[in-house]
């Protein structure tokens, strides 16, 4: 949201508005703080597009996630495509019911326990997922800058770093 600018009929829109204490400004200076600002800006702005280009193409971002991971990680239970995307099982059950009714994913018990089916692509998602993938990929490249090998090391390194 647009920062405004601070005259009078702003501030008396909001009479509770105050300047920040100057120990939480001091806290917004910190290396840590200033990386995980531009992080989640950078976050904003190349989801939010990304999202818009599949959206134009009749996907929504967590449906191609789920045939992205099908796609290259192979058959996976509801539990572990939600675990890798750090969305709730229910949203991914949402999905995969949207998916099988599409044709474009297939249930199969070949789980070790039997218990939770694990879903994969039917030869319909691999041909939709190869027909959406590249223009996916050319809206990234045009998207992201590149980054050098340490930093991209360093940013995966903060989900297992987090893992206290």
């Amino acid at each position: 949201m647009p920062k405004l600018p601070k005259t009078k009929k702003n501030i008396e829109v909001c009479e509770r508005f105050k300047e920040p204490k100057s120990s939480f400004v001091q806290l917004m200076t910190a290396p840590q703080v200033k990386s995980w600002r531009a992080l989640l800006g950078a976050f904003q702005y190349v989801f939010s597009n990304l999202e818009k280009g599949l959206t134009s193409e009749g996907y929504s971002m967590s449906r191609f996630q789920i045939l992205l991971t099908l796609y290259f990680d192979g058959p996976h239970s509801a539990i572990n495509i939600s675990r890798k995307l750090l969305v709730t099982r229910g949203n991914v059950s949402t999905f995969l019911k949207r998916l099988l009714a599409d044709g474009l994913v297939e249930a199969s018990d070949r789980s070790k326990s039997g218990k939770r089916p694990l879903f994969c692509l039917t030869d319909k998602g691999i041909e939709i997922f190869e027909s959406v993938f590249p223009r996916h990929i050319d809206r990234v490249k045009s998207l992201m800058p590149k980054l050098d090998a340490s930093v991209i090391e360093t940013l995966s390194q903060i989900p297992r770093d987090s893992k206290n």
